[in-house]
């Protein structure tokens, strides 16, 4: 892949995930402030964590009819008037509407990245690009993590999402300097085209382990919020666990990428679920700030090597002719993590307390790393 491509690549990647790792962490507290309780506000993240996998999903039928690069370029700019329309409302329901389209924008944008990086990438090289590109969500949740809880501590809300809407303005604009080349034809052209094979046992086994992995995840990320904003953290504090989480953990995607291209994929995305394991169960006893530090270091080292070693084995393990699909709802597994975490966590914690909210999501990354046993270790096709 030539360096303009992943330079493109990567900073359409970043603009989205800064914008999403800056908010995650004060969207419940801003919720709260509008009306909802926490069950409400675990529903509303549900709800856009919904509209994010829709986003996700819709980028397999796109990529499977259309060229890539117009609908990301689309997506960044609806992206712009939602985010500063976010600043501007007073319910809950409109809160929740706005950040299911920009969410949906993002799932889409970043689920086109992933196929059109897929596409790209040489069969020895995947784990490193993939790796590369996994750097965004790290350098993501630094600038957005520090800048959103700045701004908001400084000016408030409205401010915070005008400059956020001001800011998403790079995403369009990165996006117009990528290059995609059209698929290399198989068949004649007067042949019917080919039904795409089948995904594989294998491929579905990574699908549901990546899907409760996730939940685990999600899980932190809404209960890490409640603690701290309980234990009376402000918005810069409770923001900069993502941004010093993905400041430490920011080399390992890349490094565990590039070691999974030449060792196996295997061990290196279960030592990556273990990391979301150990986040949850010093989450369990975290009162101090740099406890929540720690734990999202350990978070940051889970969703780094599922972005990067995840992606790197879809396409090892499917075929070519499948890749769009297999790449899209693969980069949907967080998404439906999100749907299902914050759903539960919120419910669980508003109903039955921290403790079986926690057993919850331990279990959950416990039967991950079951699923991954039986996948071959590298299965690379030779695409």
């Amino acid at each position: 892949m030539g360096k303009k491509q992943i330079v493109a690549l990567f900073l359409c990647s970043l603009v989205p995930w800064t914008v999403g790792n800056g908010l995650v962490p004060l969207l419940p507290v801003y919720a709260v402030q509008l009306g909802a309780d926490s069950a409400l506000a675990g529903f509303y993240l549900a709800f856009s964590y919904l509209a994010i996998a829709l986003g996700a999903v819709s980028a397999g039928w796109v990529s499977g009819r259309y060229r890539r690069k117009l609908p990301l370029i689309a997506a960044g700019w609806v992206g712009i008037p939602i985010a500063w329309l976010m600043g501007q409302v007073n319910f809950i329901w409109s809160l929740t509407l706005l950040t299911a389209i920009l969410w949906f924008c993002g799932g889409l944008g970043l689920a086109l990245i992933g196929i059109l990086t897929g596409l790209s990438a040489g069969t020895h090289e995947r784990g490193k690009i993939f790796g590369v590109l996994a750097l965004t969500g790290g350098l993501g949740a630094v600038l957005g993590g520090v800048g959103t809880g700045w701004l908001v501590e400084r000016w408030g809300y409205t401010t915070m999402f005008s400059i956020l809407a001001i800011f998403l303005i790079l995403w369009p604009l990165s996006g117009l300097l990528l290059e995609e080349k059209e698929d290399r034809k198989t068949q004649p052209e007067n042949e019917m085209p080919r039904k795409a094979p089948p995904l594989g046992r294998s491929y579905s086994l990574l699908f549901a382990a990546a899907i409760m992995s996730s939940v685990t995840g999600f899980i932190i990320v809404l209960v890490r919020s409640f603690a701290m904003s309980d234990l009376g953290f402000g918005a810069l504090e409770i923001s900069s666990t993502g941004a010093v989480g993905g400041l430490i953990s920011m080399p390992l995607p890349l490094v565990m990428g590039w070691l999974s291209d030449r060792i196996n994929r295997k061990t290196f995305l279960i030592l990556g679920y273990l990391s979301a394991s150990a986040a949850l169960i010093l989450l369990a006893f975290s009162n101090a700030l740099w406890h929540f530090w720690l734990v999202f270091i350990l978070q940051g080292i889970a969703m780094g090597s599922a972005g990067s070693i995840g992606n790197a084995w879809v396409t090892d393990l499917i075929p070519r002719e499948s890749l769009g699909k297999g790449l899209a709802l693969y980069g949907s597994t967080g998404w439906i993590g999100g749907i299902i975490g914050f759903a539960a966590a919120g419910y669980a914690l508003q109903n039955f307390g921290v403790t079986p909210t926690f057993v919850i999501g331990g279990c959950l990354s416990l039967a991950a790393i079951g699923l991954l046993i039986p996948i071959k270790a590298k299965t690379q096709t030779g695409l």
